[in-house]
């Protein structure tokens, strides 16, 4: 009998340890061990692993492209990163050992750029060169290209300097002010100098590249030291012909006009000052009575030029 009482208060202990237990084995999760390659199979060292919708659980390959992850959910996804490469995402399902394989991102390697004399692909480039898709600039409404290039070329700053409808073009500079005589940089079209874009239509533009240091605008010489842009303007191509169109309209005001004085209080202020200086009055009280009740607007006008040319 009492053998008997021993062998359940035994049970029950071993109960009451493994019910306290396998809640904590529940919340403490899973413990991954994977590996992260590229297409040919080898290691990707330095991948980013993290998981998904859960803030600060992440871990970074080893040189072996090994990693490990502690306390993660069994339904938990896997967001995988690294330069040049695609993200993936990974469902665990209750894995706790893993392969993943990362793609390479070979589309902006593959771009054709062109610098100099010829063209080149991105991934074989070794100097700072940017190139613009061309049709970020056409999505724009804008009649001047200098104003469609802003916000879209690292290192190239573009200041306005004239409000002048379908004139306000800006000053570009590539890097900062590269020489003390003049700051603006090199442009060439379809390969003829050019020192202005004002009369370049953006829609007829095909590619644009910036060279911006020393190594990829070398063959221009010292015309080059404030940077190249290169301008490659659309041919024709055999085919059908294609007839596109494109039109925008917008409208400019100015921010606040300055304050102007009307006929009236200009005599009547210009008779002071003859006065104070102790001369005849210019303008006589008829005269200013005609600029105030406007009675002879041909010879004692009061035309606001502001608001004929604002159209305000």
């Amino acid at each position: 009998m009492k053998t008997s009482l021993r062998r359940l208060s035994i049970l029950g202990l071993l109960l009451l340890l493994v019910s306290t237990i396998s809640p904590q084995l529940a919340a403490q999760g899973l413990t991954v061990r994977g590996r992260v390659v590229d297409s040919k199979q080898e290691a990707v060292i330095g991948a980013s692993i993290f998981v998904k919708n859960s803030k600060g659980k992440g871990s970074v390959t080893n040189a072996q492209g090994e990693f490990t992850l502690s306390g993660v959910a069994r339904n938990a996804i896997l967001r995988v990163s690294f330069i040049g490469m695609k993200t993936e995402e990974v469902a665990l399902n209750g894995r706790s050992e893993l392969t993943i394989t990362l793609q390479d991102e070979a589309t902006k390697l593959e771009d054709v750029v062109v610098v100099g004399y010829g063209t080149q692909k991105k991934v074989n480039l070794s100097g700072s060169v940017a190139a613009i898709d061309t049709k970020q600039i056409q999505a724009r409404p804008i009649q001047n290209l200098t104003n469609g290039l802003q916000g879209l070329i690292p290192g190239l700053s573009i200041t306005g300097t004239n409000g002048a409808p379908g004139l306000d073009n800006g000053e570009l500079r590539v890097r900062g002010t590269g020489t003390l005589n003049s700051a603006a940089p090199y442009i060439l079209i379809d390969g003829l100098e050019s020192g202005s874009l004002n009369m370049l239509d953006p829609s007829d533009i095909e590619s644009i590249s910036v060279l911006k240091d020393a190594a990829s605008a070398a063959i221009y010489g010292s015309k080059a030291a404030n940077g190249v842009i290169l301008i490659t303007t659309k041919r024709g191509r055999s085919g059908k012909a294609r007839i596109n169109y494109s039109g925008t309209v917008g409208m400019q005001s100015a921010t606040r006009l300055m304050e102007r004085m009307g006929s009236y209080e200009y005599a009547t202020l210009t008779n002071e000052l003859r006065k104070a200086a102790g001369q005849t009055p210019q303008f006589s009280d008829e005269a200013l009575q005609k600029f105030r009740d406007g009675s002879d607007p041909e010879n004692y006008p009061n035309t606001d030029w502001y608001a004929l040319a604002f159209r305000t």
